[in-house]
């Protein structure tokens, strides 16, 4: 029996720690400039809308376009300001985002660059 509790409180530690590093490693940062939005639903409250955009970005030393899906929660901000979807067209951003499975890009925190 206590090589069994021994055993369960040495696992479990180990899973916590590996599933938080693993949710780490998968958040990205990039900069470039919002190409499109799209609001697909709002309250008018920070962090409540959600939606997509298109960033035109440099990788690898080419310009790309890349999506993104905004949910609910991820804050837009410029400053102290916070900011609706559609107000960032056009502008200069930092997106800190995670891959999910399939490959998707979901908006984790958006930064207007001044």
């Amino acid at each position: 029996m206590l090589k069994k509790a021994a055993i369960g409180g040495f696992i479990a530690p180990m899973l916590i720690l590996t599933g938080s590093v693993s949710t780490s490693l998968a958040q990205e940062k990039i900069e470039g400039t919002v190409i499109s939005t799209n609001l697909t639903a709002c309250e008018f409250k920070p962090g409540t809308c959600e939606g997509t955009l298109v960033l035109e970005a440099k990788i690898a030393g080419k310009v790309e376009r890349v999506s993104f899906k905004v949910p609910k929660g991820a804050l837009v901000t410029k400053g102290q300001d916070y900011m609706l979807l559609p107000a960032i067209q056009g502008s200069t951003i930092a997106i800190v985002y995670e891959v999910k499975a399939g490959g998707e890009k979901v908006a984790k925190s958006i930064t207007v660059k001044p």
